[in-house]
């Protein structure tokens, strides 16, 4: 892959890149693309055994990946990976006894909930897939783990810190170069963006922003409590205390006691944006804020009139709630839900770096992090890992009855009996691709979806099953154009399946019909503009 970037930027990665030696600098190299059709000809820069940077009179400084191309000319690092006139050491420190590669420090920071379950087990997978042992400890903040790894002969081979300081905190590390890498369960906001674009960082680009992971807010009461599912907007009126006694909620009168994450905390962020400020609410005064999931969940399930927020991976003792849409959609809080982000509160988990991490520890916690192997390590810490799942059509009865009440401007019936016709024997895989308004491009993490479902689909399970990918829009606009636009997407999906090594997926289209979320917000709208994935 080949980045144009700002010179500064690059500049910044050739500090952090092993240097070449003089001669090197003088050496023209050429960089063939593997299989040939496209070259690129420059002054190598820098090189760290995944990267070139070279110069080129054309194009300026460019950052290209080695696994991509080929190197000619005298300039090439051997096949050992030494540069010429660059000594070993250069390019791989080593540990004291010269037995094991030193993979140096890493320096991680976020908030509480994804580093106190997932951060710890990912390390201990990621060293135990590189035969390293791992041994844990408590830094002088009781908020730091460090993670001591140890090749065969007990020598020490790298320690990564995890800090559980917060996003916010995480992010100021992380602009300063005293982080690595900093996790997240919110997106980056415009404010932070805008902090990093001022250093020629796009923090929303492809190489910075990494979603590892997904997950879902959910709704706690005590175990003993009734309620089955609260609307949205109820949800919203208990937090801003617009709702104080279980009273007005059909239960036993009694004052709702309220627990919340402390501000700043990406599980409060998420909630505050997602249901209080589209509703112009403030969250109340006497709601008892505390600082770690653990807390959040616990607090509930000890009080029999109290209602919290939390993650899926720490609903604990507490009960999770049902929520209710505007237009009567119902959703059950589940992995299948979250995975494919329709649950209401669905949410992103993500990792930031500015570019590549300095360290090679850092770089392989990364790539191990966003690999099918993680996938283990996330579910072992009870988050919502990307895997596919089925979900058999008769689980799914909600929806249906929902679409077939729809209005008539939104429905048709033959089209519908198809629909059902299809699917009513068939069982939905989770992965969902969506698209932007009137579009069928598939974005970053719809491109890495592919990925993962055309491995899924070459599972000897899938040998003999009938694979269909259905196309959907939202219901504004057009019946007719929304049924064109839902086709050209499932073909969009079908193409680069092809592409990925699976040609045996059918494309179809139902435009407008069986949403998964209400139309009338453009959130909805945009859960409903979708390809599914059902086979049988």
């Amino acid at each position: 892959m080949i980045r144009n970037a700002a010179l500064g930027k690059l500049l910044a990665v050739i500090s952090l890149l092993v240097l070449v030696s003089d001669a090197s600098i003088a050496a023209e190299i050429t960089l063939r693309m593997k299989g040939g059709g496209f070259e690129i000809k420059g002054k190598l820069r820098a090189f760290d055994g995944e990267s070139y940077i070279i110069k080129s009179p054309e194009l300026g400084l460019l950052e290209i990946n080695s696994g991509r191309f080929e190197c000619i000319g005298d300039g090439c690092p051997s096949a050992d990976g030494r540069l010429p006139g660059a000594p070993q050491q250069a390019i791989t420190d080593r540990s004291v006894s010269g037995s094991t590669p030193s993979l140096g420090q890493a320096t991680f920071v976020g908030g509480s909930a994804i580093g106190t379950q997932f951060m710890p087990e990912l390390i201990t997978s990621y060293a135990a897939n590189r035969g390293l042992s791992v041994e844990k400890s408590v830094g002088q903040d009781d908020r730091d783990l460090v993670f001591t790894l140890t090749g065969s002969n007990g020598s020490e081979t790298g320690r990564v810190t995890i800090m559980r300081h917060g996003v916010p905190a995480g992010l100021d590390a992380l602009l300063d170069d005293q982080a690595d890498l900093v996790w997240a369960s919110r997106p980056i906001n415009d404010q932070e963006a805008g902090r990093f674009a001022a250093q020629g960082f796009n923090m929303r680009a492809a190489g910075n922003e990494h979603v590892f992971g997904l997950d879902a807010l959910v709704i706690l009461v005590n175990r003993e409590n009734s309620l089955i599912s609260l609307s949205l907007d109820r949800i919203a009126q208990i937090f801003a205390g617009e709702i104080t006694d279980w009273a007005e909620l059909g239960q036993p009168p009694g004052r709702i006691n309220v627990y919340a994450p402390i501000s700043g905390m990406g599980t409060w962020t998420t909630f505050n944006d997602t249901l209080l400020k589209p509703r112009g609410l403030t969250v109340a005064g006497e709601v008892k804020r505390l600082p770690t999931a653990v807390e959040w969940s616990d607090a509930v399930a000890a009080d029999e009139s109290g209602i919290g927020i939390t993650m899926m991976a720490y609903v604990r003792n507490a009960k999770a709630l049902n929520v209710e849409q505007s237009c009567g959609l119902t959703s059950r809080p589940s992995v299948f839900s979250a995975k494919t982000e329709e649950f209401p509160l669905a949410r992103r988990l993500y990792f930031y770096t500015k570019g590549r991490p300095r360290s090679q520890l850092a770089r392989e916690l990364l790539a191990f992090a966003m690999s099918p192997k993680s996938q283990e390590a996330l579910k072992n810490a009870q988050f919502v890992d990307q895997a596919p799942e089925l979900l058999p059509f008769r689980e799914q009865a909600g929806r249906i009855a929902y679409a077939l009440n729809a209005q008539d401007e939104d429905f048709r019936l033959e089209p519908m009996r198809s629909l059902i016709s299809e699917i009513s024997q068939a069982s939905r895989l989770s992965t969902t691709f969506r698209f932007a308004l009137g579009s069928a491009f598939l974005d970053s993490k719809a491109q890495e979806d592919v990925v993962r479902l055309a491995r899924e689909l070459k599972k000897p399970s899938y040998r003999d099953r009938k694979v269909m990918l259905i196309g959907f829009a939202d219901s504004a606009g057009n019946y007719n154009v929304n049924q064109n636009v839902s086709k050209a997407r499932a073909e969009t999906v079908a193409q680069a399946l092809n592409k990925a090594g699976f040609n045996k997926a059918e494309a179809k289209a139902y435009g407008e019909l069986a949403p998964v979320a209400c139309n009338d917000t453009p959130a909805g709208q945009y859960l409903n503009r979708r390809v599914e994935v059902w086979v049988k």
